[in-house]
């Protein structure tokens, strides 16, 4: 074929091309927005009845039989039954379900989303605690008419509408708690919710009521509280969903996910090491642990985790109790941290651990020993720290113990009196 011949057919088949496309957009349907309503609540004596406000019929398009009017209805079922008629997508259904009735409710969780002007510091402590009650009450009837809100929801679509704690003044990790009602059952996801935030309140108000102080009485309401809410809680769950949640949400559960790190758990040592340790270091039933009281005795403390590790050690048996015992140490997680960077073998990371045992204690000698002088104690210090020095090198390789060096894994001298 010419190229000129060529070139006239592709411009008569553009041509053709761009006829075709003017007549479509000529004959096509003008879409449809899907409108949403401004909607009202009438409040009976039964339950609340939702209307809604169907939109000013409009005129069809050109070339059109179908208006939106035709879809609108004051009553939501009818309205979601005319959608589904048309064929309108179950997830545009819900979308526009969940606007509509999310802009009914706004004007109603307005007024207790506010905030309260916090009071200054001079302020009497009797207006600190008014403010924080008034703060309860607004969270206590948000929350009313957002399980109101839920419920409707939950009848007209069938989905449960996923609740955000509410947040008191007070500084927690609410996300923890959030994660952990979320890996409840979907059914006891509420129960568990209502009860935490309860339990809060109380515990702000009794905080209040203490002014903080956490006396010998303010400890007595506090444990008494907190078996109240473990009480509720079982009522709401299993023991074992329970315990699972005791330990997503205690301190004494999220410190030992660290602290254990090094020892690798299974999941019956872990629970077991949990168990114990919450018995000494959360005596009140609650957050609080023995460190957090006021008038608290530092030497009985000190005694119970003592025993506790020796009732951990006893439950774990000799060979995960010495693995355990090296996870607690300083130097051995320090140690074990290079060792896994830098790919040592464990057998001289133990190598090395027990140099560096041999070397403090050398240390600790000459600190003890009164006969040599300043001088003499500071150049047996170095001697040691160069011997040892040189030795981790050998064991750990010159890049884990430049590291280890960095990390302060060589200067035993500033740890000595």
């Amino acid at each position: 074929m010419k190229p000129s011949t060529l070139i006239v057919a592709l411009i008569l088949l553009s041509l053709g091309l761009i006829t075709a496309a003017a007549y479509l957009i000529k004959t096509s349907p003008t879409p449809v927005a899907a409108a949403t309503a401004p909607s009202t609540t009438v409040i009976t004596n039964t339950r609340t009845k939702i209307v809604r406000e169907p939109d000013a019929p409009t005129a069809p398009a050109p070339g059109l039989n179908f208006t939106w009017s035709s879809v609108e209805a004051a009553n939501y079922k009818e309205y979601i039954a005319n959608l589904r008629a048309i064929d309108c997508p179950e997830e545009t259904i819900r979308d526009l379900i969940l606007a509509d009735v999310n802009k009914l409710y706004a004007p109603r969780e307005a007024p207790f989303k506010t905030k309260a002007e916090a009071p200054l510091p001079w302020e009497p402590a009797a207006n600190v605690a008014a403010a924080r009650l008034d703060e309860v009450e607004k969270r206590r009837q948000l929350r009313e008419v957002q399980k109101e809100k839920s419920a409707v929801l939950k009848e007209l679509l069938g989905i449960d509408l996923p609740l955000d704690l509410v947040r008191t003044a007070s500084s927690r990790n609410y996300d923890r708690y959030e994660m952990a009602i979320n890996a409840l059952p979907e059914s006891k996801r509420e129960m568990v919710r209502e009860i935490q935030e309860n339990y809060w309140q109380t515990s702000d108000a009794l905080g209040d009521k203490y002014n903080h102080n956490r006396t010998a009485a303010y400890l007595e309401e506090y444990k008494r509280l907190n078996l109240e809410r473990k009480a509720a809680l079982a009522r709401a769950l299993t023991p074992e969903e329970m315990e699972e949640y005791d330990m997503r949400t205690s301190n004494t559960g999220n410190s030992l996910i660290n602290q254990l790190a090094d020892f690798k758990p299974t999941e019956k040592e872990f629970r077991e090491i949990f168990r114990i340790r919450k018995q000494v270091e959360e005596p009140f039933e609650g957050a609080m642990s023995v460190n957090s009281v006021d008038a608290g005795d530092n030497q009985s403390s000190a005694d119970r985790k003592r025993q506790a590790n020796e009732q951990i050690k006893q439950a774990l048996g000799p060979e995960r109790a010495a693995e355990f015992d090296l996870s607690q140490d300083f130097n051995y997680r320090r140690l074990a941290t290079v060792g896994e960077r830098y790919g040592v073998p464990q057998e001289n990371i133990l190598k090395a651990y027990e140099l560096q045992k041999a070397s403090q204690a050398d240390i600790q000698k000459i600190g003890n020993d009164r006969n040599l002088s300043n001088q003499q104690r500071t150049e047996a210090y170095q001697n040691i720290q160069a011997g040892n020095a040189r030795a981790l090198t050998e064991i750990l390789g010159e890049r884990a113990a430049k590291a280890l060096n960095r990390r302060g894994g060589n200067n035993y001298v500033e740890v000595l009196p």
